[in-house]
């Protein structure tokens, strides 16, 4: 490879590339890992402590430390909190009103912030979530996203 042809390849893998199958591929990871982890990570066992609070009255974490944040209502704010989870997430992963769903998620990570931080517990987790979801906020899904396909917005590269 001469240096020109060298030149070429180093600038075509250093280049930023706001569209095309690369910007477009690294958007669908980002989206879909972003929210199975939050559907996973972050609400399934927030629902089972919900679950199990509702069936047999055992202590629910999560509305604890609602409470101790002096929030209104803590046990509707953490029912509130987990149905975020478990529903803004999966529709994150298919793009589906992806702007509307990531902003809902950064508003309630953001309270998960806020609880980390009153707790005593590291809030690094739940800062990289809410920087995620707050920039798929602002770029959208993408054109591998429902929203592309449904609403348009973004030539498939």
């Amino acid at each position: 490879m001469n240096s020109l042809g060298r030149s070429a390849w180093f600038h075509r893998v250093v280049a930023a590339e706001k569209s095309g199958p690369a910007g477009a591929g690294g958007l669908l990871l980002l989206r879909v890992a972003t929210g199975l982890l939050i559907f996973y990570v972050h609400g399934w066992h927030k629902l089972e402590g919900g679950i199990a609070y509702l069936r047999h009255g055992t202590p629910w974490q999560l509305a604890e430390e609602i409470a101790a944040m002096r929030v209104p209502w803590p046990l509707a704010a953490a029912f509130a909190a987990t149905a975020v989870q478990f529903v803004c997430a999966p529709l994150l992963v298919v793009g589906w009103f992806t702007r509307v769903n990531a902003a809902v998620l950064a508003g309630v990570l953001g309270g998960a912030i806020v609880q980390n931080l009153l707790a005593g517990r590291d809030p690094q987790l739940a800062l990289l979530y809410t920087i995620v979801v707050a920039a798929l906020a602002v770029t959208g899904g993408g054109p591998f996203s429902l929203d592309a396909r449904l609403f348009g917005g973004g030539e498939r590269p």
